[in-house]
């Protein structure tokens, strides 16, 4: 055999080689409205946990401060540190005030907020993400789904009660959706529910919940009093109706939405609160009236204290 032969073969029967990836840090969600969620921890300056607008890793369950802890990475270590928070930062069962953390820890932050300290790679993490977002959002807009919806609606209704805090759901209704469908085809319908998505995306809060629960419907859930409702309804209304769509037969489709919000004002006692259906008849209600006063509008209904 000559040596030519010999170094081809040698080449095409040795192992291929592994591809290894880097392992980095992440925090693991495991628990509340945001649970799967996996937040890439980075090298340089301090990243904020809490229920704040401005926090880099938002935890937006009940009992949670608004800036509550905060993570370094740095010299290849990742430290916790409570920022004076009201209900405390624990690692397994201690208190801490400051910790380094180690891979597997188990932190809990407020009351119920659990997280995993954990190191993965790219492709690890990959799937984590994928699985998320099967479960919790919908293909057509990558906005949250109904699941996800419900599951923040009854938790943030519950805390609202808690703590005296008025919260707004707002439903919104593509106007003529049908005719765009049978005019357009589904086509266009498609890219009107995608555009609306984007549109609303754009004109809520971090800390306000967006999700197409079907159809042409979307909610979103916000810590809103009366004012604050009917500011943001008709900010995000406006919003939709300055969009256009274009369409593949050329030009451009002009979309509308008819709004409607109920926003609960009951008390600090959960027994005698609104339940989320009450909540969610009472926005349909509203809605159905701006259907019937000529749509592309918004109505509100309030819900006081429960008799």
């Amino acid at each position: 055999m000559s040596e030519h032969r010999k170094r081809i073969e040698t080449t095409l029967s040795a192992p291929t080689p592994k591809l290894v990836l880097p392992r980095l840090p992440f925090l693991l969600v495991l628990s509340g409205r945001r649970v799967g969620e996996l937040h890439r921890l980075r090298e340089g300056p301090e990243q904020v946990l809490g229920r704040g607008e401005s926090c880099d890793i938002l935890i937006d369950d009940d009992g949670v401060s608004r800036r509550h802890a905060s993570v370094r990475l740095e010299g290849g270590q990742v430290t916790l540190t409570d920022l004076g928070s009201h209900n405390g930062t624990w690692i397994g069962q201690e208190k801490i005030s400051s910790r380094v953390l180690a891979d597997g820890d188990r932190i809990r932050v407020g009351i119920s907020a659990d997280l995993k300290f954990t190191y993965a790679d790219e492709l690890e993490a990959g799937v984590q993400r994928d699985l998320v977002s099967s479960a919790y959002r919908e293909p057509l807009t990558n906005l949250h789904n109904r699941r996800y919806f419900q599951e923040a609606l009854e938790a943030e209704l519950a805390a609202a009660q808690r703590h005296g805090r008025a919260l707004s759901l707002l439903l919104f209704d593509i106007d003529q959706f049908k005719v765009v469908n049978d005019t357009h085809g589904h086509a266009a319908g498609d890219t009107a529910l995608r555009a609306v998505a984007a549109s609303l995306q754009s004109g809520v809060r971090r800390e306000d919940h967006l999700a197409r629960t079907g159809g042409d419907e979307f909610v979103v859930l916000a810590e809103a009093d009366l004012e604050g409702a009917q500011t943001l309804a008709e900010h995000l209304r406006r919003a939709v109706e300055s969009t256009l769509c274009p369409l593949l037969s050329g030009g451009a489709l002009s979309i509308t939405t008819s709004v409607g919000a109920a926003v609960s004002l009951g008390p600090a006692q959960e027994e005698r609160g609104h339940t989320h259906q009450q909540l969610y008849e009472a926005a349909d209600r509203a809605l159905y009236r701006a259907k019937r006063a000529g749509r592309n509008r918004c109505e509100i209904e309030t819900l006081g204290p429960p008799a």
